[in-house]
């Protein structure tokens, strides 16, 4: 069973304050000072209410950006999970250009994907993960991921989500409002 503080941090708190406050948050994270200081904050607060000896500490907690098939994309590096349903990692793609909106209306809400603990046993290869997304209340899972606890884990993990996401769809061009023919 997944210990509550990486749990709530990773499935509960994170995705729900993206998507509450997409621009507000995609600017904080977007500034390293900012990034540290907002996800130490989430960390501490998913662990408010529960007893000292359930509190994790947040080592390895730390953000990196990257672009996964055209998209911009923020990579959560989560402390290391001990338990099904704790994740090796979580991500953010934002669907929308490199710019964040101007106002929050005019952001949409980032896709939220996770890495997380499976059941089997760890082999040679690393430990077994599924690859889960987040839409809402609704938590998906897409299959098998790349084995956890590897130095290049979270290089694949980025490799799956860019199969998942496929190819960003060709920009249309604007029809003329009007044409001038002459004949």
């Amino acid at each position: 069973m997944a210990r509550l503080h990486p749990y709530n941090f990773t499935h509960v708190l994170l995705p729900q304050l993206a998507w509450r406050r997409p621009v507000s948050v995609r600017r904080e994270l977007s500034d390293p000072y900012l990034a540290r200081e907002l996800l130490h904050y989430v960390w501490d607060k998913a662990a408010e209410n529960l007893p000292a000896a359930e509190k994790v500490a947040p080592k390895g907690l730390r953000l990196s950006w990257h672009e996964v098939a055209g998209r911009v994309t923020a990579l959560f590096h989560l402390p290391a999970p001990q338990a099904t349903m704790e994740a090796h990692y979580s991500a953010l793609v934002y669907e929308d250009d490199d710019e964040p909106a101007e106002t929050e209306a005019e952001e949409t809400r980032p896709r939220y994907f996770t890495l997380e603990a499976a059941l089997g046993l760890a082999s040679a290869v690393g430990t077994p993960t599924l690859v889960g997304e987040w839409a809402g209340e609704v938590h998906r899972h897409l299959g098998r991921g790349p084995a956890g606890g590897h130095p290049d884990t979270s290089a694949a993990f980025l490799e799956v989500l860019a199969m998942v996401l496929g190819p960003l769809p060709p920009e249309e061009e604007e029809a003329p409002f009007m044409r001038l023919v002459r004949s």
